[in-house]
């Protein structure tokens, strides 16, 4: 459909120390610009009141805008953008997936290990499995008591995002420098209790020229030692430089599931650790 402006505002934004300003801000211009037909609001899971302080200064503005918050019992992003798409009139296409369908072993563990690079990613993930799943430690916890220590390694399901704070000191992002993650990887890889690993790669600029040119040796090499089911939302468009269709082709042909949408790959390594995969 084509997109008239992307502006991002952090992942604090709509939290109750900074309330949403860069958000409003960000609002007030695209209602400016008459090029712009839709709004659509994504976050990380805000704080209630801001939420709700955002959304009722959002509908007194000119120009439609659709709420993409993440929380628990709300819609994830996928479901978002399709509603979107209704919104416009636009048929919802049908997500690709590449690879043949990861198969769970009946000797594999019982645990979910999701390694991302993208926080919203990661949250989704997490809000996802877990209604499913039951807890989940993280880097990034869904409530303080699920919280990771500094090893990153836990009995029982856990996502890391690698883009937090507390991993990206004196290094890059890893969209750029994916060391720590395919160090850890091989880590979980080699876990017995790790039933499936869960990854996210994210194309455009300001990430790897060729993501998969590191990461796909190093699945071939998990698969290898324990032919551990290994699910992919690789999140990205033809035009993106590294190429979706590349990049998803190298990873299926190591033995990924690869998807386009994050929640669909997400609900696919939940299905395949809990045994309910058709």
């Amino acid at each position: 459909m084509g997109v008239a402006a992307a502006l991002g505002v952090g992942g604090r934004d709509l939290s109750a120390a900074i309330g949403g300003i860069s958000t409003t801000t960000a609002l007030d211009r695209l209602d400016a610009d008459p090029s712009v037909e839709h709004i659509v609001v994504v976050s990380k899971p805000p704080a209630a009141e801001v939420a709700a302080a955002v959304e009722k200064y959002a509908a007194d503005l000119a120009t439609p805008v659709r709420f993409a918050l993440l929380g628990a019992g709300q819609p994830d992003l996928t479901a978002q953008v399709e509603a979107l798409l209704g919104d416009l009139g636009v048929a919802v296409p049908e997500w690709p997936t590449w690879g043949d369908p990861a198969v769970r072993s009946a000797s594999g563990g019982s645990a979910l290990r999701g390694l991302f690079v993208g926080g919203t990613l990661c949250d989704e993930a997490m809000l996802l499995a877990a209604s499913t799943l039951g807890p989940i430690r993280s880097n990034i916890p869904l409530a303080p008591e699920l919280a990771l220590d500094a090893s990153l390694v836990a009995e029982g399901h856990l996502m890391i995002d690698f883009g937090d704070d507390g991993l990206t000191r004196g290094r890059a992002h890893p969209m750029i420098d994916p060391t720590l993650r395919l160090e850890h990887l091989g880590t979980v890889a080699a876990d017995p209790e790790t039933a499936v690993i869960l990854l996210d790669v994210v194309l455009g600029h300001g990430a790897q020229d060729d993501p998969a040119a590191e990461l796909a040796p190093a699945i071939a090499a998990a698969r290898a030692a324990r032919d551990v089911p290994v699910v992919v939302a690789c999140v990205g468009t033809s035009t993106d430089p590294q190429g979706l269709s590349r990049q998803a082709e190298a990873l299926a042909a190591v033995g990924a599931e690869v998807h386009l949408s994050n929640a669909a790959a997400t609900r696919r390594a939940v299905a395949l650790t809990s045994g309910d995969a058709r």
